[in-house]
């Protein structure tokens, strides 16, 4: 090849333009980002003080009282929402990472994931207002779905503990004993949530109804687990087959590779995208405005309407008074803060867990 100056200096200069381009489009994003940020330090402390975390709002036109009740709730429902969609983001992320590799389910379901993330947050909480909030007829819908999922997650607990407990007693010791343990296990396990079900449905299904703060949580895990889903599957994705194949060599169990090598391996991305759910549902309001409304009074019962932060946030910037307009500029740098905090937090833990 002949060395040609002229074609170096060109392609130099192709270079140049294209990072000069990059680095004024990476500032001018973080130019924005950091005016953001300063407009709510700027306008949130002057409302800080401990009467905003520790009373109840005030009434209408009358200065005073905090939003003690709107963070109470607001904890509860990423809380609650947490504990439903990371599970089940994290599960069917390793089920199309790991055992549906390749087929065109797991295709299908990627795409379905990616529609999920897209679709707008206010379309989620009104499918959930219309399957939870709204009654059907003389029937109490959202209580009897919300029973049948509390019957169905005891059921699996109680599933998985009669396995362990099984394949202790019973070491296998055969694929026929093997097949017949997991259909006792399965037919237990659904005889148990039946019979839950029983249980729980008097005493519950009346209970949930309306506009509740279960309902909010629902909403919000919707949104969680395609977030949580597709971040697992990606980054179990980038994990060697070589690694499996080692593990596999050693003896050890699908299970094993998944929960030990696989994982592991994949952690960080994983804890990554469960950060980035959590902080994608804690602003959401659209969501909580169909499902757990709001409430101008302190609850802990997730039965009843709840407040939230970014509900009350909405609410109080709409508003007339001053000191709402003072309350909702301090709530939302509670909120950027306590998204930040989480960050580093867990990122912290991270390194030095899983430090390389």
């Amino acid at each position: 090849m002949i060395y040609n100056p002229a074609h170096v200096k060109k392609r130099k200069i192709k270079s140049y333009i294209a990072l000069s381009l990059s680095t004024v489009a990476a500032f001018l994003g973080l130019f924005w980002l950091g005016f953001i940020l300063y407009d709510v330090l700027r306008h949130g402390i002057q409302g800080l003080s401990l009467e905003l975390f520790l009373e109840d709002p005030a009434p209408p036109g009358i200065e005073g009282g905090g939003l003690r009740n709107a963070f109470v709730g607001q904890l509860l429902i990423v809380f609650y929402a947490t504990i439903i969609g990371v599970p089940l983001g994290l599960l069917a992320g390793i089920f199309v990472a790991e055992y549906a590799r390749g087929t065109r389910f797991a295709r299908t379901i990627s795409i379905l994931s990616d529609i999920m993330v897209s679709v707008p947050s206010i379309v989620v909480g009104t499918f959930v207002y219309a399957i939870l909030v709204k009654p059907v007829g003389h029937i109490n819908f959202g209580g009897l779905v919300a029973v049948g999922f509390l019957s169905a997650i005891i059921a699996v607990v109680f599933g998985w503990f009669l396995s362990f407990v099984l394949s202790k007693l019973f070491p296998v010791k055969s694929a026929t004993t093997g097949k017949f343990i997991k259909l006792l296990t399965a037919l237990f396990t659904t005889m148990f949530g039946l019979f839950i079900f029983l249980i729980l449905y008097p005493k519950l299904v009346d209970r949930i109804q309306g506009f509740n703060g279960w309902a909010g949580a629902v909403s919000l895990a919707f949104i969680m687990i395609p977030v949580v889903l597709r971040t697992t599957e990606d980054m179990l994705s980038l994990v060697p087959w070589t690694l499996r194949e080692a593990a596999f060599a050693l003896g050890a169990s699908y299970y094993n590779v998944i929960k030990d090598v696989a994982i592991r391996a994949a952690i960080t991305g994983i804890l990554t995208g469960i950060i980035l759910s959590i902080a994608r549902v804690a602003g959401e309001t659209a969501p909580l405005l169909f499902t757990s409304f709001n409430n101008s009074y302190f609850t802990l019962d997730m039965n009843e309407p709840m407040a939230s932060l970014t509900v009350t946030i909405f609410n109080y910037a709409m508003g007339p008074y001053e000191d709402w307009h003072t309350k909702a500029w301090a709530a939302s740098l509670v909120i950027t803060v306590f998204i930040l905090f989480i960050t580093i937090v867990t990122r912290t833990i991270i390194g030095i867990k899983y430090k390389k």
